[in-house]
């Protein structure tokens, strides 16, 4: 089973604020690949690596 964290989780781990996080999900540029059935967003490793080399490209 894959883990997953929550919006605040990545919002802690990676500097970023989870309105980014929601702005950046709406533009389809980080796409949780985890929605439930509440509409919560579940973040997997592999997408937190996408948001990491997004947070790079924007600091070129």
């Amino acid at each position: 089973m894959t883990t997953t964290h929550s919006v605040g989780a990545v919002a802690e781990l990676t500097g970023v604020s989870v309105r980014t996080l929601h702005h950046y999900d709406h533009i389809g540029l980080v796409v949780p690949s985890v929605r439930t059935a509440a509409g919560y967003r579940g973040y997997t490793d592999v997408d937190i690596e996408r948001l990491h080399l997004a947070l790079v490209y924007r600091g070129v």
